[in-house]
């Protein structure tokens, strides 16, 4: 079953700042998970869910499946990224601004057809 969600932003200085965040915390959680496949065969892993904490130890080839799906987000991102940067040159564009989820995946980048360049009156 595929799902697609899309966030919608005013402008793409607010998605540029979203996107900055979720690779920030992937960046993050993929340092600590190597630093804990340099440490052993097995780690504990703490998941923080609809208000409940699951610890539980996991063999070492399970985080480093984690750790394939969190390489392959950061890739997406970085992609985003470096796309919406040379087609707009860090200029920020108000209108319908939406980033579209492929099965939790960032995707692609909708953009509604009258942007217009902040500052700018229409």
């Amino acid at each position: 079953m595929k799902l697609r969600v899309l966030l919608r932003f005013k402008d793409l200085t607010s998605l540029n700042r979203y996107l900055g965040e979720e690779l920030n915390k992937l960046l993050i959680a993929k340092k600590r998970l190597e630093e804990e496949i340099n440490k052993g065969s097995l780690v504990d892993v703490i998941e923080i869910k609809d208000n409940n904490i699951d610890i539980r130890r996991e063999r070492i080839t399970e985080i480093k499946d984690i750790l394939d799906n969190i390489n392959t987000r950061i890739e997406s991102i970085n992609s985003l990224l470096e796309e919406i940067k040379s087609e707009f040159n860090d200029n920020n564009f108000t209108g319908m601004v939406l980033l579209e989820f492929d099965n939790g995946m960032p995707h692609r980048v909708l953009l509604s057809q009258s942007l217009v360049l902040k500052g700018e009156v229409p």
